[in-house]
Order: C-alpha cells, then structure tokens, then sequence
C-alpha cells in the first residue's frame, strides 16, 4: 500500500478538497501509473453531486487518466517502467461471464463493471478512487498504451469523449 495524495469531494455538493488515500501495491498483472493529465468529464460532477443517486463518498473522480508506469506486476507482458499509459472508465469486471469473454465487459453479467472511481472493488469491497490523484493502480488488461509522439494533455479526454463516439462492433462484422 501507498499514500497518494487526490482531490476528493467528502460528500455530496462539497466542493473537492485535498485527501490521502491508499493505493494497493501493484499484483502480478498491474500497472502502477503516476498520473501526468487527467481529464473533467461532466460525469464527474454528476457523481461529486449525486445525481445520479449511489455515490460512494469521499469520492475521488477522474477517469480521463493518462501517466507514465513507474511500476509493473511480475506477470505483465504489455508494459515496461517509463511507457505512457492511459486509464478510462473501467478497471474491471467478472472475465468469466459470456460478455466478458466476448470482449464487451462494460456489459459484465455477474459482478457488473467495475468503474475507476465511485464502484467497488471485485474482492475487497473496497472503493475504487480515480484520476483526481497521483498515481493509480489498474490491471493491464484495462491500461492503455499510448504514443510518446502524442501530446498527453489531448489525449486524456479521448479516454471518455473520444471513446464514447467509437464503438465498433466486437465480432469485426
């Protein structure tokens, strides 16, 4: 575990304020990022506002995320200490159910999927807390990988906005 400094907002229309959370150590399979960019999305106050109702509080928003790895899981095959990475609005699901086999977890059958802040943790319960922070932990499998010719501060919208509008169809047809 390690203290990471964020941005939290400790109730609902409570205007964000500095917090300390704990990130997990990376796994076998997790990325470490240090957070470089991290977009606003209007999700984002929708949530800190409870809105939406199920806002889990204190709340760390962001899941425009992008960073450098500083530290990779001994099963990692995707990504090396100092390679760009970016983090969107999910960080997990079941992997068992037959739409996460197919590729389409945000559409996970048995646990749901799990967002990268204001969700739980598969296992721990735990809150998950997003981008509004240092650094973030994130299995690689839903870490990006991005281009050092890119300029990081327009890339962390697209990880909401820019995927949003891009949906292809999982099967190629």
């Amino acid at each position: 575990m390690s203290a990471t400094k964020a941005y939290a907002a400790p109730a609902a229309n409570i205007p964000l304020e500095p917090f300390t959370l704990e990130r997990r150590a990376p796994g076998a399979h997790d990325v470490q990022i240090d957070i470089l960019f991290c977009g606003v999305c209007h999700s984002d106050l929708h949530q800190i506002r409870d809105e939406w109702g199920g806002s889990i509080f204190p709340m760390v928003p962001g899941h425009e995320i992008v960073g450098r790895v500083s530290a990779v899981g001994s099963h990692v095959k995707g990504f090396k200490v100092g390679d760009l990475a970016g983090v969107g609005c999910m960080v997990d699901s079941c992997r068992e159910c037959s739409s996460c086999k197919e590729g389409l977890e945000q559409y996970c059958e048995t646990t749901g999927m799990v967002g990268t802040y204001n969700s739980r943790e598969i296992g721990t319960g735990q809150p998950t807390y997003g981008g509004y922070s240092q650094q973030i932990v994130v299995d690689e499998k839903y870490t990006l990988k991005v281009s050092e010719k890119l300029d990081l501060a327009r890339v962390a919208p697209l990880l909401c906005a820019g995927i949003t509008t891009y949906s292809p169809c999982a099967s190629g047809k």
